[in-house]
């Protein structure tokens, strides 16, 4: 099992979100109801990286990856708070968000035909525990999805105060700090319970399909609630925005990046990246 370098902190913090503009990224409203959908993901998501990590802690033989799993669930609990919070700004811009978090909540986590218990009950039958690895599985996926994702904010030149509202571009970079901080946890978490190839392999297919489907889905609802978009302005701001995400610095480094999970010797330490996280709190207070 990989050696964890680092400690994780918990960082309790609070942001402020007053006089955010309701086009908040380049004033468009298809790259921001891009975001805001994952302002609904990330709350339920990481409940659900919460869960499926945790019932594993008692299987985990190292008492430093067990400190580990405590404090990436503290780091995932505060981020699904501070994420959440910004559900009421997105209400009182009339964008309803509370509507699209509880078809989340029931096609996707709670309800009786949600994916998670339907996955993990029928895996379960099949064999002991199969479908609680699974969902391991896939939330080891959405943290290599979370922390290329991370990686690719910070090498973003767009992603400056001048094209993204200032709160929110401090939130999205402590939230993409702390997913850098934590990326290897549930991967070795994973690797210690079942480290079979075909598992993981697995898990990122079902997690590319629900990351993606879900935050497009969200990208049209919002779309769809926002009566202040410009309908002449669209196709120009997807254009931006795809040059952004597909053919950007984001775009590539996904790509290269996600590439390596598929590697058999794969380990998330092996995307040096580290520096991005120090170089964002060397001067924050709450570092």
């Amino acid at each position: 099992m990989t050696v964890i370098a680092h400690k994780l902190k918990v960082r309790n913090v609070h942001f402020n979100f007053d006089k955010v503009e309701k086009h908040w990224i380049l004033g468009s409203a298809v790259a921001t109801h891009f975001i805001n959908s994952m302002h609904i993901v990330f709350p339920e998501g990481e409940k659900f990286f919460i869960r499926s990590v945790r019932r594993f802690s008692k299987q985990v033989k190292s008492d430093e990856l067990r400190t580990e799993i405590n404090s990436f669930c503290g780091q995932e609990g505060v981020h699904s708070r501070e994420h959440q919070r910004f559900w009421e700004v997105m209400e009182e811009q009339g964008l309803k968000p509370n509507l699209m978090a509880d078809f989340l909540k029931l096609t996707a986590f709670s309800g009786k035909y949600s994916y998670e218990n339907v996955l993990r009950n029928s895996l379960n039958k099949l064999q002991p525990q199969l479908g609680d690895k699974m969902a391991l599985s896939v939330t080891t996926a959405l943290e290599h999805y979370t922390a290329i994702l991370a990686n690719a904010l910070f090498l973003e030149p767009m992603a400056t105060n001048k094209n993204i509202a200032p709160q929110m571009l401090e939130l999205l970079h402590w939230h993409a700090a702390e997913e850098i901080e934590h990326k290897a946890v549930c991967f070795d978490v994973l690797k210690e319970v079942d480290d079979s190839y075909i598992l993981r392999i697995s898990g990122m297919a079902h997690a590319s399909l629900l990351l993606w489907g879900y935050l497009f889905a969200g990208q049209m609802y919002f779309i769809y609630q926002d009566k202040d978009k410009s309908i002449i302005r669209m196709p120009i701001e997807l254009a931006v925005l795809m040059k952004t995400i597909v053919f950007g610095e984001i775009g590539r480094n996904l790509s290269k990046h996600l590439l390596l999970y598929f590697k058999k010797d794969f380990h998330p330490n092996d995307i040096n990246d580290r520096h991005f996280l120090e170089n964002f709190f060397k001067d924050k207070a709450y570092a």
